[in-house]
């Protein structure tokens, strides 16, 4: 090398190293500001109740009266959905500064779990709940005791018997005032309960936090919601039925409450939280999928029961659903190619989909496939089992058929595929996402240990290839220990880790970090399908047929014309920045359009006798609200998505890659040749196969920490079935807590799993 090409790499560190400490500095900031909106949005929910706070709110109620929106519909608009729309520009600009910034050279984790990877209260109906969410859980109780508190204080300092109707009694009234208060709560509630949900959510991306995890949060949320909105209806009909109004219930009146417009909100959101108890959820899977969609009535009758002025309250939440749910809908419209599939001999196949470059890629992603053949409106979520080093072109995902199920039906399709020894055309699949972890934020151990239970291993697969390929790229401060704990019925699915050709990958892998796998068998005494010698008679040519890994394998190569849409909650942060901006200046069209051309006309038209009319209803300008945020989404947001997806397409210029594609398949052909003959470095063997036993759990744990220097920190990473899971975090638990002091070695806990 030349003493000019030394000298170019010395200054090309150098502003590489300095551009990290800019970018970290930005990161740093963007957190700090996003911690101050938080904290600002929680002293504004904390204040609103209270006597002082009122002249402040008076002020900006003021400010507002001369806007479509009005004083106190503009005013709660500041109020509760300004500070959420400020953190999700927030977040979009820290998920671009991330991605610029050089992830694998961070410091290792030592000493105790972190309070979120510390799991506290394990099983029961909230399942495994962490440190972390049970102090966050604390809070929001705190909030809702002091939100409620303030108001009963208030409401009995200045309660006027005389304002007394011949009808009320004290106690009526004063039950009536607590409902409103409930409603009101109901509302806060209702302003978060759809962001968990929104699956390529910028909030969350933000956060780190996973829609397999957030889901768990709109339950907790929907729940405390259902229980605040159903004291509130049945407040009313006691204070109603006291009062020998029960009628009530029935009254639409256009200028006041729509009453009954609550009551269908309210059945319609007790049906959905009644179908969403674990036990029902778990039996009748489809009755609670499809008893969900009822949310679409619940929004609407809820708009049509608290008007147009106090639906902003829960605005900016139902805006960022709908957002989110509108990008997803543009992205599984399109039909994905299929470039090989693969019949494994246990049963289970591999789907390699074409992706766009654009589309970011991290080992621990997932993605929901629809096959419209089968099911136009079924999604199912399969972890990714490739690493992004793999290919930027494609993602490849595992799938094990259940009896009777889609899953099932997905295999026939694909046994059809084989037999014709091509992929028809007339098989399509539509994809949605990646979504999942932002960051391979599994790096940052120095020891690994992977629990999996059957096709649980399937992003365990995708991990590991991604450290073999980080390996052979000699990157730095990899995790330098792996045990892999793997639990399956049958020993012929252990020919499921022969997807990872460990020594084509990086040929010298053993010398740079330590494998181990655990293997256990749960259903078999004996190795029938590990075990085959080349002379074994005529009767073991079942077990030869079970050692053949692949029994087929297909391309096809006209996947390449129909790759994923680049339009995804996550893809580009330019062009969400631009829809999400193109939206919300939507709806603010939309709505002043209805407002100057529709609501302010109709006010000033005069009757006859000479004097105004009272205006539209209170239903009405609710119905307005929402068409305004699903049409501004839809049309202005659209139409930037429409222009994203164009550009991207044309960008990419598909028809002119022919020599990419020709070069793609024979990587896919090439794989296919190393895994089939590749006998000698599998990475499952009897020797590490234990048969008819479950894991010690405790006693490999025990194994880890005593080979780790005290304040060691070892990332634990499960996927598997609900019991798994909670056996893991309880050994988490034990040696985080009882067992500390024995070896000082913490066990982070991190679940991959997803129960819905």
């Amino acid at each position: 090398m030349s003493e000019a090409d030394t000298q170019s790499n010395c200054n090309s560190k150098y502003i590489t190293h300095d551009l990290g400490w800019k970018l970290t500095a930005v990161k740093w900031g963007l957190s700090l500001a996003m911690c101050l909106v938080v904290g600002c949005y929680g002293a504004i929910l904390a204040a609103f109740p209270v006597e002082s706070f009122q002249n402040i709110k008076e002020t900006i109620f003021q400010k507002m009266v001369d806007t479509p929106f009005g004083s106190k519909g503009g005013g709660l608009l500041v109020l509760f959905a300004s500070p959420l729309l400020v953190l999700t520009l927030l977040a979009i600009i820290n998920l671009e500064v991330s991605s610029r910034m050089v992830t694998f050279n961070r410091e290792k984790a030592k000493g105790r779990a972190s309070l979120q990877k510390h799991p506290l209260f394990i099983g029961g109906w909230m399942g495994i709940v962490s440190a972390a969410e049970f102090l966050w859980i604390l809070l929001f109780l705190v909030m809702f005791t002091w939100i409620m508190g303030n108001y009963l204080i208030r409401d009995s300092r200045h309660f006027d018997v005389t304002s007394l109707k011949p009808v009320e009694t004290v106690w009526s009234k004063k039950l009536k005032r607590t409902a409103s208060h409930l409603g009101f709560f109901g509302l806060i509630c209702l302003n978060f309960l759809f962001l968990p949900v929104s699956r390529g959510s910028v909030l969350l991306r933000a956060l780190d936090i996973p829609f397999e995890h957030a889901v768990k949060y709109h339950i907790w949320l929907g729940y405390f919601m259902m229980t605040c909105f159903t004291l509130h209806g049945h407040f009313y009909i006691i204070a109603w039925y006291s009062e020998d109004s029960l009628s009530k219930i029935f009254n639409w009146a256009p200028h006041k409450v729509a009453n009954f417009a609550g009551v269908i909100a309210l059945l319609a959101g007790i049906t959905m939280w009644v179908t969403s108890i674990s036990w029902v959820r778990k039996r009748y899977f489809e009755t609670f999928f499809w008893v969900h969609h009822l949310y679409i009535v619940f929004v609407f009758f809820m708009a049509f029961h608290v008007g147009g002025v106090l639906f902003n309250v829960a605005f900016c939440g139902i805006f960022l659903f709908v957002f989110d749910r509108f990008l997803r809908f543009c992205q599984s419209r399109g039909n994905v190619g299929v470039l090989t599939t693969k019949l494994l001999a246990c049963g289970i196949f591999e789907l390699t989909l074409i992706k766009p470059p654009g589309i970011k890629l991290h080992a621990l992603n997932y993605i929901y496939l629809n096959i419209p053949e089968i099911s136009k409106l079924e999604w199912h979520p399969f972890s990714v089992s490739s690493s992004p080093y793999d290919g930027d072109n494609w993602l490849k995902v595992l799938i094990k058929p259940s009896y009777g199920g889609w899953t099932h039906r997905l295999q026939g399709l694909v046994s059809d595929v084989v037999k014709r020894g091509r992929c028809p055309s007339n098989i399509s699949a539509a994809v949605e996402g990646p979504y999942g972890h932002e960051s391979d934020f599994f790096l940052q151990y120095e020891t690994l240990v992977l629990v999996a239970g059957g096709i649980g291993i399937s992003p365990f697969v995708a991990v590991l290839r991604d450290l073999l390929q980080r390996y052979q790229r000699q990157q730095s401060n990899l995790p330098s220990n792996v045990h892999l704990i793997w639990a399956v019925q049958k020993s012929e699915e252990l020919q499921l880790l022969d997807l990872i050709p460990a020594s084509a990958i990086c040929p010298d892998y053993r010398l740079k970090f330590n494998l181990q796998i655990h293997a256990f068998v749960t259903r078999e005494s004996s190795p029938i399908s590990l075990e085959c010698k080349p002379e074994a008679p005529a009767s073991h040519l079942v077990d030869q047929f079970k050692k053949s890994r692949i029994l087929a394998s297909v391309s096809n190569a006209e996947a390449f014309n129909k790759p994923m849409s680049m339009v995804a909650g996550t893809g580009s942060n330019l062009w969400i920045t631009s829809c999400f901006l193109a939206s919300l200046l939507g709806y603010i069209v939309v709505y002043f359009s209805i407002y100057y051309f529709v609501v302010q006309p109709f006010e000033q038209e005069s009757a006859g006798d000479g004097k105004p009319r009272e205006g539209l209803p209170r239903w009405v300008k609710g119905l307005f609200n929402v068409i305004s945020l699903i049409l501004g989404v839809a049309i202005f947001g659209g139409f930037v998505a429409s222009l994203w997806n164009y550009l991207g397409r044309l960008h990419q210029g598909l028809s002119e890659i022919g020599d990419e594609n020709s070069r793609l398949l024979s990587i896919s052909n090439t794989e296919d040749t190393v895994y089939a003959n590749e006998s000698a470095d599998c990475l499952v063997h009897p020797s590490n196969t234990h048969f008819g036993q479950r894991p010690n759990l405790r006693e490999i744990f025990d194994g880890c920490a005593k080979s780790q220097q005290p304040g060691a920190n070892i990332g634990v990473l499960v996927c598997g079935p609900e019991s798994l899971q909670i056996s893991v975090a309880e050994t988490c638990r034990a040696f985080n807590n009882i067992d500390y002091d024995l070896h000082k070695v913490a066990f982070s806990y991190h679940s991959l799993s997803f129960d819905l």
